[in-house]
């Protein structure tokens, strides 16, 4: 599920916006209604994303709160707001919003603007993802995968995966409580998750090496489940657990 913050001063306009995002599964973390809210909710908690207005109360506006999202956090965010005049424009672009929302706008409008982020910022973190079909609707940005369902992402932190196993074009990825299913290659998974944990034990296995419990050939246990280990990928996991 995306985390997603409200910097919104008009608290009608905020709580509309909560009920309107929650009825799409995104999750809102907190709503700030200017500057120095929103840098201490910011300060204890990471979004994925923030959905700023740029008049907000008190004496700074929210290009200057993006100012300081860019150099502190490095948080994306879409400007939602009602200026569309020349000037505003001007100053906001020198910001980078991932997107820029007028005020009045639709559900439906809401829901494309932050897809649409999303998909921009995983093509600049992860432009493999969008050159190949097989990846089909997950995103990995920073240190997580975004499973798209229906009108919903699925945060999964990519630390707490603890195997993957393939069946043809499709992986089911497993971690601690629950497994998730996503449409993609073994091999170019790997390549996108370019994580120095994860190896490849089998044509069919990647396990996460940081859940390793014994490595007896032919297999590998992560925690108590075992995993199968070719003789190649045996000698090279030999090798690797020398190294480390």
């Amino acid at each position: 599920m995306i985390n997603i913050l409200l910097v919104e001063d008009e608290l009608i306009i905020a709580e509309d916006m909560t009920n309107i995002l929650e009825n799409m599964r995104y999750n809102v973390i907190g709503i700030a209604i200017d500057f120095d809210e929103a840098i201490t909710v910011l300060e204890n908690e990471k979004p994925d994303l923030i959905l700023l207005d740029i008049n907000l109360s008190g004496k700074r506006d929210g290009i200057e709160l993006a100012q300081e999202i860019n150099r502190r956090f490095s948080i994306p965010f879409i400007f939602t707001t009602s200026y569309t005049d020349v000037s505003t424009l001007e100053r906001a672009k020198l910001v980078n919003p991932v997107n820029y929302l007028v005020k009045p706008f639709k559900k439906e409008q809401l829901y494309t603007a932050i897809e649409i982020a999303m998909f921009n910022i995983a093509k600049k973190s992860d432009p493999i993802s969008q050159e190949d079909a097989n990846y089909g609707d997950t995103l990995i940005i920073k240190d997580a995968l975004f499973i798209k369902d229906k009108f919903k992402y699925t945060k999964l932190i990519i630390n707490d995966i603890l195997w993957i196993k393939s069946d043809g074009n499709y992986l089911e990825i497993c971690t601690h409580n629950k497994k998730e299913i996503i449409r993609a290659t073994m091999s170019g998974f790997m390549e996108r998750l370019n994580r120095n944990n994860f190896f490849r034990t089998h044509k069919s296995y990647i396990v996460n090496l940081n859940y390793l419990s014994k490595f007896e050939t032919p297999y590998v246990t992560i925690i108590d489940t075992k995993i199968p280990i070719s003789k190649s990928f045996s000698d090279e996991l030999l090798k690797r657990l020398k190294i480390m």
